[in-house]
């Protein structure tokens, strides 16, 4: 009985044939994406020498969901969400042909990635709303925590599967078969989610109007008790601790003296997969949480060591050393993301669950997109390196975290977690 119970409760959702077609899906599409994220940057800096050119590459492909992701989310309460997502994957497959086909031969410009990058980011920006609106219509609401924690463990373990797939072409100095290798990823993403069948649709006020359907999601974020400041806290810790992609290339040339060419790749590969290793360790480890208490507690403590964790990796003195604080950063990050992701699910209702979910993707996304941008320029000045970035904005999200047990909403989600009761006492006090 006790083995049926824990089967039950770490891979309840999974027994879902449809949700194991998204789960396979998503791991496939975010692993591509990954890898694009680690291989873009290290491309930028090596062909222009300036750390502000893999910030721009990396902001540009995060910056469109801040545009798309409130029409994302209306889109994906409209129609048919499985054919929304089924849509942005084609377009990001197209986006993946063209730029593996301009890398193998020879002929990509900063400008043609730049362009190609805010088009990945346009498609994913679609993708990721319509995902996360039809996830819980593909398992029984007993299973959603345990469902949201899988798909985030994904998305967050994509960080290491998408640098480990691309790993041995870098190893070997054939970094350009990196962008092949993503649009292979993607090929196979596309074909499983064509086999989704369950169709899903949100519930849109025709009367209102597309401007007024888009703002209900906004409007009942910005006026619920617990969802505001908890927006508010994950909006921070994207930005501050979060938005470390950038950084990565910088990291390995300055600190820990990986200079240029197929090193930077190695460097950025190597970090990424210690992130996703500890990424996949805590959503997976998450899944398996049954008690609300404890998970309120915990988002707590996971948010004090989202902050202390890239001070280590800043710190660094070898790659060895900044892959284990890696492997710390993925583990405190991607758990904090996956219980809070699976504290909105179970808040908000199905009705307006896709314009919800696009409010929270456009915060986030926007955030490191932007953070992503500043930190490389920062990198660039002569008083600033990424070690100091990572400590100074590590800090200000710990103090950020002590500080939110000041607000009570917060407070009462940290010591009670958020059950049924809990959920329906939040929603009525909006």
């Amino acid at each position: 009985m006790r083995k049926d119970t824990f089967t039950s409760r770490m891979l309840g959702a999974l027994q879902h044939a449809e949700f194991r077609r998204l789960w396979a899906a998503t791991a496939f599409s975010q692993s591509s994406a990954w890898a694009l994220i680690v291989a873009r940057a290290a491309l930028a800096l090596n062909e222009t020498g300036a750390s502000s050119a893999a910030g721009i590459v990396t902001f540009v492909a995060m910056i469109p969901s801040v545009v798309m992701s409130p029409v994302a989310g209306y889109l994906a309460d409209r129609f048919d969400r499985r054919r929304v997502l089924a849509a942005a994957y084609g377009v990001n497959l197209a986006q993946n042909a063209v730029l593996a086909a301009l890398v193998i031969t020879g002929n990509l410009e900063f400008w043609q990635l730049v362009v190609l990058s805010t088009v990945n980011g346009f498609a994913r920006a679609t993708q990721m709303p319509a995902a996360q609106a039809l996830l819980p219509n593909l398992v029984p609401k007993s299973k959603l925590v345990n469902a949201v924690a899988f798909h985030h463990a994904t998305v967050q373990g994509s960080k290491l599967l998408g640098p480990l797939f691309i790993l041995p072409v870098v190893l070997l100095g054939y970094s350009e078969w990196a962008f092949v290798i993503s649009l292979g990823l993607y090929v196979v993403g596309f074909g499983l989610v064509l086999q989704i069948r369950t169709v899903s649709r949100g519930v849109v006020d025709r009367s209102r109007g597309a401007v007024g359907n888009l703002v209900q999601g906004l409007s009942f974020v910005y006026q619920h008790r617990l969802l505001l400041p908890l927006f508010l806290m994950v909006v921070a810790h994207c930005s501050l601790v979060m938005s470390y992609e950038t950084l990565f290339p910088i990291l390995s040339r300055d600190r820990l003296g990986l200079m240029e060419g197929a090193e930077l790749y190695k460097g950025g590969n190597l970090l990424m997969i210690g992130i996703g290793a500890g990424s996949m360790v805590s959503s997976f480890s998450i899944a398996g949480l049954g008690s609300e208490k404890i998970r309120g507690r915990i988002l707590l403590a996971l948010g004090i060591l989202s902050g202390v964790t890239p001070i280590l990796m800043g710190l660094s003195f070898n790659l060895t050393t900044a892959v284990i604080a890696a492997f710390g950063v993925g583990l405190s990050q991607a758990g904090y993301m996956t219980l809070s992701s699976a504290m909105v699910q179970q808040i908000v209702p199905d009705e307006i669950r896709g314009r919800v979910i696009a409010v929270y993707s456009w915060h986030l996304q926007g955030a490191m997109a932007s953070f992503n941008l500043v930190n490389g320029i920062l990198a660039d000045t002569v008083w600033l390196n990424a070690t100091r970035i990572l400590g100074g904005f590590g800090t200000i999200f710990t103090g950020m975290t002590a500080l939110s047990l000041l607000n009570r909403p917060l407070r009462g989600l940290y010591s009670r977690g958020i059950g049924t009761r809990a959920a329906a006492e939040a929603l009525a006090e909006r």
